[in-house]
């Protein structure tokens, strides 16, 4: 456990001397159990072992920040831990190799951490503290020994993977695929800052709804704000995306049951802000593209999902993993300019 800036400055040291691509992070973060998630737990392994950071017992981390954004570092499902990292220290790692992306390039389907260290290693990872509040101090030793568990076999599946994607030529697939993961999660973590209210399913609103989307999501934030909790804790986003269908329709809605007196009352003066507003005041929705026009548009679609089918069937991969739905929806309605939207390793198999 790294607990004091001395520590920290060792640990640099130590971190600094290995070679890139040859460490490993993970991180916990309290957003289960507080509105305002913080960073609360740094995992980090190389060669010689796990080493422990906390956060929250050390008030200048810009140590860790400069050593992390000058290497490679290997992670597994890195897309929430960048926008942690993003949200504590503004900055990412030089490079992101997750082990993620690496078990999906080479077919598995069950490529969750516990699910691939079960597979390579015949080791079982614990589950118990999953959901603990990591904010807590001080841990218990399930919490130290769950937090080692999720770094401590990470360089060893890395070296397997990295075989066999080599030994396949997917090794290039595998660095662009890192490298536009950490470009699209610059992207949201900036689009999140700006607009945060447009959740999943929101792209189907019309702009009255996000107008009442907008104003129950301001809502749902302050109500978690003040109560100190996840938002989700208040009411889910299911929840806020109904209540917007029906307000775009004119429809009423009223606050749960299960709410006190005081939360409904403050619901209610949402719903009346959101009513109040003119139409100039909302929000526009994002822009669709459509092909109902283009009566060849669903002939050329198929061809080219079931070409992508096909080439995935004959590399053991997901489908999706060629390309998206929407990736080949925009290479049927302009093959040129779909194709753009598609990395190197994807497109080459497509015009193959």
């Amino acid at each position: 456990m790294i607990t004091d800036s001395q520590a920290l400055f060792e640990w640099k040291v130590r971190a600094m001397a290995q070679p890139a691509g040859r460490t490993v992070l993970d991180l916990e973060a309290d957003s289960m159990h507080r509105h305002h998630e913080k960073l609360c737990l740094i995992q980090y392994a190389d060669a010689d072992g796990v080493a422990i950071i906390d956060p929250l017992a050390i008030e200048d981390l810009r140590l860790f920040a400069v050593w992390m954004e000058s290497t490679d570092i290997w992670m597994h499902g890195a897309d929430y831990d960048m926008n942690l990292l993003q949200s504590a220290f503004g900055t990412l790692p030089r490079l992101i190799l997750d082990t993620q992306i690496a078990a999906r390039l080479l077919g598995f389907r069950q490529f969750g951490l516990a699910a691939l260290v079960e597979h390579f290693f015949d080791i079982t990872l614990s589950k118990k503290n999953q959901k603990a509040d990591w904010g807590k101090r001080p841990m218990s030793d399930d919490m130290k020994e769950y937090a080692q568990g999720d770094v401590k076999y990470m360089l060893g599946m890395a070296d397997i993977l990295v075989e066999r994607l080599k030994k396949l030529g997917r090794y290039d697939w595998f660095i662009e695929s890192c490298e536009l993961q950490m470009q699209k999660g610059r992207e949201r973590h900036l689009a999140g800052s700006v607009e945060p209210w447009r959740i999943k399913g929101s792209g189907n609103l019309e702009a009255r709804g996000l107008a009442a989307l907008r104003e129950l999501w301001n809502w749902r934030n302050d109500e978690a704000a003040s109560w100190d909790r996840p938002a989700f804790m208040v009411c889910s986003n299911d929840e806020l995306i109904r209540w917007s269908f029906a307000l775009q329709e004119f429809r009423s809605v009223y606050p749960p049951h299960h709410f006190h007196a005081h939360r409904a009352t403050r619901f209610r003066r949402a719903v009346e802000r959101f009513q109040l507003l003119d139409e100039s005041e909302y929000p526009q929705p994002p822009k669709h593209t459509r092909h109902e026009t283009d009566p060849a548009f669903e002939e050329r679609l198929e061809y080219w999902l079931k070409r992508r089918n096909t080439i995935a069937a004959e590399l053991d991969l997901e489908p999706c993993i060629i390309a998206t739905r929407s990736q080949m929806e925009s290479i049927a309605n302009d093959q040129a300019h779909g194709m753009t939207k598609l990395m190197n390793w994807q497109r080459q198999l497509l015009e193959a």
